[in-house]
């Protein structure tokens, strides 16, 4: 709005009202509060969590063996002759066969097959020598007979198993993590590390392998 103001002089240069200042509106006012909160909140939000740290070969490889010297034990336990023998095959191969998949190692099974029935023939003295009770053919005999074949084999032969079992699978495990393979196993090499590894299984676990072996 424009007015003249007179003077004495005459008329006075226009005058222009001072138009009021806007006043903000209710919602602008309240909006910051919000978006400073929201801001905060998101600031202030939880890290992300780390990933877990992935389980080691050597770890994965213990547990492998774990797995399969409980069924080797459970294969001890088969009332039937033959039956038995043919699950702790099946169970010694697919540990084998296990860890050398973990080290990105081609399975032979023709190679592991031999390589048991050798190390086998290093505990075999062990296993068979000694008494009447350690004689392989009394042993199978006593297995036969009811109620005391069944007893004989529940005393005897989870044990053995899960000891050779054990001991099967410390020496593969040392063997593939040196980047050793199938082709380049040589029994005769290790035969000390698994026997000491075999005795180790027998004292922790109390076990007692003068049953024949289902192994070989």
């Amino acid at each position: 709005m424009v007015s003249e103001k007179e003077t004495t002089g005459g008329k006075a240069k226009p005058e222009t009202a001072a138009a009021p200042a806007p006043t903000p509106a209710p919602e602008a006012v309240t909006a910051a509060p919000e978006t400073a909160s929201t801001t905060a909140s998101t600031s202030e939000a939880a890290p992300e969590a780390t990933p877990a740290a992935p389980v080691s070969t050597e770890a994965q490889a213990a547990e492998i063996i774990r797995k399969h010297v409980l069924l080797s034990a459970a294969a001890g336990v088969i009332p039937l002759n033959f039956v038995d023998t043919a699950a702790l095959a099946v169970v010694q191969l697919r540990l084998l066969k296990e860890l050398s998949e973990l080290h990105g190692v081609d399975f032979r099974s023709d190679i592991g097959r031999s390589a048991v029935g050798t190390l086998f023939a290093t505990v075999a003295p062990t296993a068979l020598g000694g008494s009447l009770l350690g004689s392989m053919a009394f042993n199978m005999a006593l297995r036969s007979v009811p109620v005391i074949g069944t007893v004989t084999r529940l005393a005897t032969q989870p044990a053995f198993n899960s000891a050779f079992t054990y001991a099967l699978g410390k020496v593969f495990q040392q063997h593939f993590a040196s980047g050793g393979t199938f082709l380049t196993f040589q029994p005769e090499k290790v035969k000390t590390y698994f026997r000491e590894k075999f005795e180790e299984a027998r004292r922790r676990k109390g076990a007692t392998p003068e049953a024949a072996p289902a192994a070989a």
